[in-house]
This record gives structure tokens, sequence and C-alpha cells, in this order.
């Protein structure tokens, strides 16, 4: 007999099953070419010039690790503000970048360094090896390519996902595509100074899809980066004073040049 409880039951019990996977059935589709389908992505990732809100950064490195919380805020192609927060709230380093030139304040040194805007200059404040940039490009969820057309484009099913494949000399750089939204949901790039990279909890924002977690990984650190669901802002206006690079009063400036290995000075 169908009781009101049992009936309660069945429903729980229904509503608690897992959602289905859904895998996408490639033997239905044409597979694109390497140009069409990398034009669709850079169509994509247009939709989207400027990011800024909260968010968690964690970093595992082999000088040790730890999480902080962050206030980041970025404009293509290459300005950047990114500041690591203390215990506080309060910030402790800020980056600065405005596509040329950086600025990285040090409180506990109360240290400005300052020079071109290279990857040894974001390095000095997370163990990364990318430009300005490429960092933008990252923040805003893309994914930094290699020049040149691609090799090869195959659907993965494991992946649920397009392989493309890029090469220029003796790097060689593997992209997983989203075969509906078209957004690369993995990067990795091998040889000189080789990374991956993995975009995930994608969910739409007035029409744009954004990852909401994002990773790095190289030989020698992971780097985690998670935005904050409750203080994001998509395509806002950004206060030009965020990428202007400029010394706080009383700061020891130090000039670096390019190139300048971290904590050189």
């Amino acid at each position: 007999m169908n009781t009101p409880r049992r009936s309660l039951f069945l429903a729980l019990l229904v509503g608690a099953a897992p959602a289905c996977v859904h895998h996408t059935d490639f033997s239905k589709l044409v597979t694109p070419t390497g140009p069409a389908l990398l034009q669709e992505v850079d169509g994509v990732g247009a939709q989207l010039s400027r990011v800024k809100g909260s968010a968690r950064v964690s970093v595992q490195a082999r000088q040790g690790g730890g999480e902080t919380g962050a206030f980041v805020a970025a404009r293509a192609p290459g300005e950047v503000h990114l500041e690591l927060l203390d215990f506080f709230g309060s910030p402790s380093q800020v980056l600065v970048a405005d596509g040329r030139t950086f600025g990285l304040f040090q409180r506990d040194k109360a240290t400005f360094f300052t020079g071109p805007a290279t990857a040894a200059a974001v390095s000095r404040l997370l163990p990364v090896h990318l430009s300005a940039d490429e960092l933008v490009a990252i923040l805003l969820g893309r994914a930094p390519r290699l020049p040149g057309e691609p090799v090869s484009v195959e659907p993965d099913g494991d992946a649920d996902a397009y392989r493309v494949t890029l090469v220029d000399g003796d790097r060689r750089q593997t992209l997983w595509v989203d075969p509906v939204s078209r957004r690369v949901l993995r990067s990795l790039l091998e040889g000189p100074a080789g990374y991956e990279l993995v975009f995930e909890r994608v969910k739409d924002t007035a029409g744009i899809q954004f990852p909401r977690k994002v990773t790095f990984k190289d030989p020698s650190a992971t780097v985690v980066l998670r935005w904050s669901d409750d203080d994001l802002e998509l395509d806002g206006t950004l206060e030009p004073a965020l990428f202007r690079v400029g010394a706080p009063p009383g700061a020891r400036v130090v000039e670096v040049a390019d190139g300048a290995r971290p904590g050189a000075g």
C-alpha cells in the first residue's frame, strides 16, 4: 500500500539520486577544423575583457605553501592588480602592471620593486613563469596559446572534449575544448617553461560562462585561484588608479632589470 510516509521516502530517494552525467556523442558531430575551432574559442574569450573580485589563492611550492585571501582586478590585454591579504584582510603584497611596467610593494620590507612587466616580475609574487599578459588572460578564463595553426583536432570521449594539438619548435601544447561552449577546459604546455592549466566550476553570469576555479601546475609549484561567488564582477567599471604603477609614500624603491631573478636586488 502506498502510504504518505512511503511516498515521502520515495520522493527523497529520487531526489538524492546522482544526476546523469552528460557525454557528447561525437559520432553525430562533424569535427571542426583546427583554425575554425580556435576562431570560435577566441570569439568566446573575447566576450569578457575585465574582471574584478575577491578570491582565495593557495600555493604549494618547493619553498613551502599556504593559502590566503586576495583581491584581483584584470583588464585585457595586460593590466592587472593583485593583492595578497594577511590574516586581518589587509594587503601584505600588491602587484600592479599597466601592460608595460610592473610594481610590487612588499609591506613587511617597505620595499617597492618596479621594472618591465615580464614573467620574472610576476614570479616575484607567485611561483609561476607567466608574463603579465598571460596572467591576465588566465584570470579572464582564457588559455595562452602557442602561435600557429593546430596540427590536429580529435574528439576525446574520455575528456568529453575536442583535443587540439599545437607545436612551436620544441614546445608542444594540447588544449581540451568543450564541444558545446567552445571554452578551453584544460591546457598542457610541454617543453621549456611548460605548465598545465585547468579551468573548473564554470558558471553562467549575465550570459558569460566563467570558471570560478583555476589551477596552474608546473614541475616546481601548484597555484590554485578560487573566485568568490559573492564578490565577482564581470566586465564592470575598473578605476584607472587600480593599474597605476607608483610607489607608496616612504617605500624604498628598487629598479629591476628585465629578466632579473625573483628576489634579486
